[in-house]
């Protein structure tokens, strides 16, 4: 807030709330002023009961200043203040009324005798308290009509009405003494107003950028609110979308499945025409590699990936000649040679195959070993998914827990002891250890 230190006025960037100020001023003071006016009148006219004890001889001279010339005058000011000229110069009208309250008892100090107009000065100090504190007259006006007051009593003091000097010293002393006592308070009223228009002024511009932000933040949140119903909205049919899909999708996933277990029981067929001994095998190797995959704790949807796959692992054999998968006697290099590339035979025949499961790929790499020594492809480790590795253990104990053509069985025992001594060799550890669990501790039996 910047005022100017001497006539209060709004000044620098604050300057364009002068005019707002008068315009409350005057409302807030109003009242205030009629009632003072009236109270001014009242008291006036009463104090003419101390004029008739103190000067019983001037009296109607006094009462005259008092009843016809101040009282009529203050009545003119009050009519005044109902009207648009009073609130365009409410200040200079007050300070006038000031004025001439003042003067009357300046006239009176200069009609009374000497002995009792020494003393009619204690009736400015009245007139100031009034002028300064209950008219809401503004500093620099009420300075003025103050400080011109002490100069015409002055005047009347050494002039009109000769004063003792010692009387005349002590009646400044008080007189000048209350003038400056008035014009501190006129000063600290009129500073403490516009202080606090201006605080009312500055509060009215935060509330207003308050109800701007609000305005803001409630459009911002309708806005938000409606972008969220669409987003929403989109999210609703995307997800009814997904479901759609979803569903289809199991629907197809079914067929397949369905449509993948009839290939593969065609398969099954054909090569149990063909080798009875071999699609035996098969179904026996799926079993155990099925057990062995739920002790590992498998999701069922990859245990039947495995049963698919175990039920058709040497599909390739339909690519060798009958008289070698049926031959009494030992194999020679190149009839085995011949028998080694059944997986490759299996994996061109299933490669096309549309299936949820890796079929070709187990069937592809269940003679792989992790040590690389397998075949057809001599892939090492991870390199063999998890299914072949299973794939592979099982097929080694259920062919060498049965009886061959050209040999008979060796033995549980023994195929348990060879995937054991192999452990992390050629066969994965954990799968090895799933199926040694089975059948050391459960109890398990190949069918």
């Amino acid at each position: 807030m910047k005022l100017n230190p001497v006539t209060l006025k709004f000044s620098g960037e604050c300057a364009s709330l002068e005019k707002p100020f008068l315009d409350y001023y005057y409302q807030s003071s109003i009242a205030q002023v009629r009632i003072m006016m009236i109270l001014g009148a009242v008291l006036y006219a009463a104090f003419g009961a101390l004029d008739a004890f103190l000067m019983p001889e001037q009296k109607f001279s006094i009462w005259v200043i008092r009843l016809v010339i101040i009282g009529p005058v203050l009545g003119v000011f009050l009519l005044l203040s109902v009207t648009p000229f009073f609130k365009k110069f409410m200040q200079p009208v007050l300070a006038l009324a000031y004025i001439i309250v003042g003067l009357g008892i300046i006239a009176m100090i200069v009609i009374a005798p000497s002995s009792v107009g020494f003393f009619y000065y204690a009736g400015l100090m009245l007139v100031f308290m009034w002028g300064y504190t209950l008219i809401r007259l503004f500093f620099v006006w009420a300075a003025f009509a103050g400080w011109l007051q002490v100069i015409l009593y002055e005047m009347a003091a050494v002039w009109f009405n000769p004063t003792p000097w010692n009387i005349f010293v002590n009646n400044n002393f008080f007189f000048i003494s209350a003038n400056v006592l008035g014009m501190m308070s006129c000063y600290a009223i009129e500073f403490y107003a516009r202080r606090d228009f201006f605080m009312k002024h500055q509060l009215e511009i935060e509330r207003e950028n308050i109800n701007k932000i609000n305005q803001e933040l409630e459009q911002r949140v309708a806005k938000r609110t409606e972008d969220y119903r669409i987003v929403n909205e989109a999210l609703e049919k995307e997800i009814a979308q997904h479901k759609r899909a979803q569903t289809e999708l199991q629907r197809t996933l079914e067929i397949l499945k369905k449509s993948a277990g009839v290939t593969i029981q065609v398969m099954v067929s054909a090569l149990e025409a063909r080798d009875p001994y071999t699609a035996g095998h098969q179904l026996r190797s799926a079993e155990l590699a099925c057990a062995i995959a739920k002790e590992m704790g498998l999701p069922d949807e990859k245990i039947e990936g495995i049963r698919m796959a175990g039920c058709i692992h040497d599909i390739g054999k339909l690519a060798v000649p009958a008289e070698l998968l049926t031959k009494p006697t030992k194999l020679s290099n190149l009839e085995f040679s011949l028998i080694k590339e059944h997986p490759t035979s299996g994996y061109e025949m299933l490669k096309n195959v549309e299936s949820p499961w890796p079929l070709a790929q187990v069937v592809y790499q269940h003679h792989e070993r992790m040590d690389g020594s397998g075949y057809p492809r001599q892939l090492r480790g991870e390199e063999i998914i998890l299914e072949a590795r299973i794939m592979a253990v099982s097929d080694v104990v259920e062919a060498m827990a049965s009886h061959r053509p050209y040999r008979p069985s060796l033995g549980l025992e023994s195929a348990l002891r060879e995937i054991e001594k192999n452990k992390n060799i050629l066969y994965d550890g954990a799968v090895v250890d799933a199926c040694l669990k089975l059948f050391r501790d459960k109890g398990y039996q190949l069918s």
